[in-house]
Parts: structure tokens; sequence; C-alpha cells
């Protein structure tokens, strides 16, 4: 599947290539599998089925503020596979997905999140996806909406900002009683969340990232 690819400059300089549909997120490590990560700070985070935002302020110490990269309307078979399967996309269904940044006060991208959800389902959805004045998680809850999450990968994938560099992800989905209505990616910042692995020759990553001895090799 071919996608258009748009660029967004971040504070200092950095550059961020977003596709117009997310890429697929290959297996990094089952959910659960957390014992690979070294740091306890990334275990925690990753395991977590609620307050991301919460526990990113606390370990920043600093109020997050959503920058929000784009909110698209977009056809449901554009959406990246992972998404379609969760939330039981049919043809012909249309989706909202959104892109933000969560920024501490002095400017640090402290994570990166893509949303995805069907459009039309639920007038309040489309309100808080819309909200660009709160994080994603604040706003679906101020909307009354049910937010039951079932995390259904972790792992590692290349960091936005530095695409050379691995961070942490996880995927989840938000849950009425009748099944998902949200798919939910969040990567996190190496500086605040780190991604060391137990283990490093063996991890496996999402494809077309460069581990750091990688990157390291070829600038030799």
């Amino acid at each position: 599947m071919g996608t258009t690819t748009v660029q967004v400059v971040f504070p200092g300089q950095h550059t961020m290539r977003h596709p117009t549909a997310p890429a697929d997120t290959r297996d990094g490590f089952p959910a659960g599998d957390l014992s690979g990560f070294r740091s306890p700070v990334t275990r925690i985070l990753l395991a977590s089925d609620g307050l991301t935002t919460v526990l990113l302020q606390a370990l920043t110490q600093s109020a997050l503020a959503p920058q929000v990269d784009g909110i698209e309307t977009t056809p449901g078979q554009h959406v990246e596979a992972t998404a379609r399967g969760l939330l039981r996309l049919a043809t012909g269904d249309v989706c909202l997905v959104r892109r933000t940044r969560l920024v501490s006060r002095t400017g640090e991208v402290v994570s990166a999140n893509i949303v995805t959800v069907q459009a039309g389902q639920d007038a309040r959805i489309d309100a808080a996806m819309r909200d660009r004045t709160r994080p994603i998680g604040f706003a679906f809850a101020a909307a009354g909406l049910p937010m039951n999450r079932r995390i259904s990968r972790i792992g590692l994938t290349s960091w936005p900002q530095a695409p050379d560099t691995p961070c942490a992800f996880k995927a989840y989905t938000l849950n009425a009683d009748d099944g998902p209505w949200a798919y939910i990616r969040e990567l996190f910042s190496p500086r605040i969340v780190p991604p060391g692995m137990r283990t490093e020759p063996g991890m496996r990553t999402e494809p077309g990232m460069r581990t750091e001895a990688a990157a390291a090799g070829e600038r030799a």
C-alpha cells in the first residue's frame, strides 16, 4: 500500500515524517512480555492499562500539553491492518486518525501517539478526536466514553524524532461492552522511558528500524 508523506518540523529543528496511514506495527514482543526491558520505569509504563499521561507527567515533573499534528478522515482500508482487524472495520467504513505529541513545558517531546476510530459511530468520540486542547485520553474521559483498555502489543520501534534510535511503544484498544471502539499506538521518548533490553542482540524490532549499534557501524 502506497502512502504519501508529509513533514512536521519539531522545536530544535528535528524532522518527523508522518505517513497518511500509520505503518503496520509488527510484533515486537507479545503483550505482557515485559521482562526483556531492563528499566522498571519502562516495564511499569508499558504494563499500565491507564493513566499513561499522568505517569509521564510524574516522570517529567511537568504538565504535558498536546500538539496535534493532524486529524484526518480516511477510508478504513487505508489504516493499518492491526487497527482494521481490532476495530472490525468493514469495507466502506470511514475512520478518523489523529496524530499527537505530548510536550513538556520546556518543549521536549515526551510521547507521540496515533489514535484511530471509526467516524460517525458516536458524536462524542468524533468531538473528542477533534479536541486540540487536551490529551486524547483526557478528552475521551471528559466525554463520558468507556475507557476499558486492553493492551494488544508492546515492543520497540523507531523514535520519530531520531529514526536511528529505538523507543518503547505500546498499542491497545479502548473497549465498550460490545467491543473495541478506538485503537491507540503510543511511542515513548527514549530519554524519558529507557528502551534498553536485557538481551540486545536477540531483540525483535519493527521493520525498517536500525539499532544504535547498526547505525554506529554505518557511520564508522
